[in-house]
C-alpha cells in the first residue's frame, strides 16, 4: 500500500533486536486502512509508519512526516490538556491512553480528533513502540457545538421566563431541569427541588387521589394532558394554577421524560371569584328591590286604601258628633281620631317610597329624583337644587334604580354627616356618558365626622356603579363641602 512503508529499510532499524515486533507493527498499520489515521510510534513517540488516511486527515506525506514526534500534530494547549508526552507516559503505564481534542494539520488548521494509542510490548515484556489509532472528529464537534450552543440558547431563553414554570421531568416524574419562573413561582431553587418527584407540587388530598400520576399517564398515552386546580409552593401556602405535561420521546418514539409548563392563576382565579360574588350581590341587589317594590306597593294600595275608609269613617264621626253641638270629650277624641289617620298615613306614604317610591316605576328616573329632593327639602329643612338634562335618555329598569339609590344613599350621608344648608343634584349628559354629581357646601370629609371615601354608605354606592360598568370618585370641593360623582357609559344604562 501506497504512503506506508518507512524510507531506507526503517523497519529493521526500527526493531534491530527483533524483527518479529517490529513486523507485527508494521503490518498492524498497514492493513488497517480506511477513514482511520493509523500510524506507529517508538519508544520516543517518533513516527515509524504513516497510512493514507494519515496523510488525508493531517496534509503530511509519509516522507514528511516519519521520524518526526508526533506531537507536531499538537497545537499549544492550556495546562490543563494533556500534552503528547502525558499521552505516552500514560499508555506505556497502563497500555493505552485515549485523548480527544484539538489537533494541527499541516497548513496550520485545527481538526478535531480522537487519538487512541496502545504500547506495543516486546515477547520480553519490554516496550517496543505504540500504535496510534486517530479519528477526525471535526464535523461531529462542529455540529454538537452547535448544537450546544441551541441548547444554552433555549436554556437561556426559558430561564428568562419569569411568567411560566417550565422544568423537565424523567419517565416517572422527577424533576431533571428548573427555570428562573419555577422557581419564581413555586419557592424551591434549583438544587432544593432538582432529583424530588414533582407531586411535591400537589396538594395532600390531590395526591391521595393518585392525580399526579393520572396526569403522567395521560400525557404519555395521549401526547398530552392539562388541569386546572389548586398546587402548594414551597412554604405550604396554596396558589391556582393551569398546569400542562407534554411527553419527550426519541426518534425511536421511547419515552425519555416529560416537559411540564405551569401558570399561576391565583389572580385570575380571585378575579373570577370576585366577579362571581359581584353577581350574586347583583342578582341580591334585584331580589331586594323586587322584595321592596312587593311591600311598596302592598302599603300604598291595600294599606293606603284602608287607612283613606279609616279617615273617611273618622271623618263622618266627627261631623255627626260636631253636628249634634257635643263639646264633650267624645267630640275631642273624634277630632283626634282624624289627626291620628292623617299622620299615620303620611308615615306610610313616606316608608312605601322609601322603600320604593311608585313614581319610579310610574313616571321614571328623573321625576322621581325630583320628588326624592322635595321630600328630603321638607324633612331635613336642607335646600336641595337639581339639575336634571338628562331626559332625552330612556333609562332601563336596573340603571333607574341603580342611579335613585345612589342619590339616596347620597342625601343620606348628607343629612348624617355633612352639616350642610345646600345640596346640588346633577344628572346630565357627557358626550357618550351619563354623569351623576351630588355635592354640599357642607365641611367635607374627615375621620372626626366617619364622613370618608371608604365609609360603608359610599362603598355601597361603588358597588352600584360598578355592576353599571361606572366609575365613581368622592372627595372634598376646593372651596370647601364634599361632591360624589359617577360616570356610566351610555350603553349600559338605557333600556334596549
Amino acid at each position: 500500500m501506497s504512503g506506508t512503508s518507512a524510507p531506507g529499510g526503517n523497519d529493521e532499524k526500527a526493531d534491530p533486536e527483533g524483527n518479529a515486533a517490529g513486523e507485527h507493527r508494521y503490518h498492524f498499520a498497514i492493513d488497517i486502512d480506511g477513514e482511520f489515521a493509523i500510524f506507529t510510534l517508538d519508544t520516543h513517540g517518533q513516527v515509524e509508519t504513516w497510512n493514507a488516511a494519515a496523510e488525508h486527515i493531517t496534509g503530511y506525506g509519509a516522507g514528511e512526516i516519519l521520524g518526526k514526534p508526533f506531537s507536531v500534530l499538537y497545537p499549544k494547549v492550556p495546562p490543563d490538556v494533556p500534552v503528547p508526552s502525558d499521552i505516552l507516559a500514560r499508555a506505556a503505564a497502563t497500555g493505552r491512553a485515549y485523548y480527544e481534542g484539538w489537533h494541527v494539520r499541516k497548513d496550520g488548521t485545527r481538526f478535531w480528533a480522537s487519538v487512541l494509542v496502545i504500547a506495543q510490548r516486546r515477547e520480553q515484556g519490554d516496550l517496543a513502540g505504540f500504535a496510534a489509532v486517530t479519528h477526525d472528529f471535526s464535523q461531529r464537534h462542529l455540529i454538537e457545538a452547535k448544537l450546544r450552543r441551541s441548547e444554552q440558547r433555549l436554556q437561556a431563553m426559558i430561564d428568562s421566563v419569569e411568567d411560566y414554570a417550565i422544568f423537565m421531568s424523567s419517565p416517572t416524574g422527577e424533576v431533571a431541569s428548573w427555570n428562573t419562573g419555577a422557581q419564581r413561582i413555586k419557592g424551591y431553587s434549583a438544587s432544593d427541588i432538582i432529583g424530588r418527584h414533582f407531586s411535591v407540587f400537589y396538594p395532600p388530598e390531590a395526591r391521595a387521589a393518585g392525580l399526579p400520576e393520572r396526569m403522567l399517564e395521560t400525557a404519555s398515552t395521549r401526547g398530552r394532558s392539562e388541569a386546572e386546580g389548586w398546587r402548594v409552593r414551597s412554604d405550604g401556602s396554596r396558589f391556582w394554577a393551569d398546569a400542562i405535561i407534554t411527553p419527550i420521546r426519541d426518534d425511536k418514539g421511547a419515552l425519555q421524560g416529560f416537559t411540564k409548563v405551569t401558570r399561576d392563576l391565583t389572580e385570575h382565579k380571585r378575579l373570577e371569584q370576585l366577579e362571581h360574588v359581584g353577581e350574586l350581590a347583583a342578582a341580591t341587589e334585584r331580589a331586594r328591590e323586587e322584595e321592596q317594590k312587593r311591600i311598596a306597593r302592598e302599603l300604598h294600595d291595600d294599606l293606603g286604601q284602608k287607612l283613606t275608609a279609616l279617615k273617611m269613617s273618622a271623618i263622618i264621626l266627627q261631623q255627626e258628633v260636631e253636628a249634634g253641638h257635643d263639646t264633650s270629650e267624645t267630640a275631642a277624641k273624634a277630632r283626634g281620631l282624624v289627626t291620628q289617620t292623617d299622620e299615620t298615613m303620611s308615615a306610610v306614604r313616606r316608608i312605601a317610597s322609601g322603600l320604593r317610591p311608585t313614581m319610579l316605576d310610574d313616571l321614571g328616573l328623573l321625576p322621581a329624583v325630583e320628588w326624592l329632593a322635595d321630600e328630603f327639602s321638607r324633612r331635613y329643612g336642607i335646600k336641595v337644587n337639581t339639575r336634571l338634562s338628562a331626559g332625552e335618555l330612556e333609562f332601563s329598569d336596573t340603571a333607574a334604580t341603580a342611579i335613585f339609590r345612589i342619590v339616596q344613599e347620597a342625601l343620606s350621608n348628607v343629612a348624617r354627616h355633612a352639616s350642610a344648608t345646600e345640596v346640588v343634584v346633577t344628572i346630565e349628559l357627557d358626550n357618550s356618558e351619563c354623569e351623576v354629581r351630588i355635592e354640599d357646601n357642607g365641611r367635607g370629609a374627615d375621620l372626626a365626622s366617619g364622613r370618608k371615601p371608604d365609609s360603608f354608605g359610599l362603598l355601597g354606592i361603588r358597588e352600584r356603579v360598578r355592576q353599571l360598568n361606572g366609575f365613581a370618585w368622592f372627595g372634598n370641593k376646593p372651596d370647601g363641602g364634599f361632591c360624589g360623582q359617577s360616570r356610566f357609559p351610555i350603553d349600559a344604562i338605557v333600556r334596549r
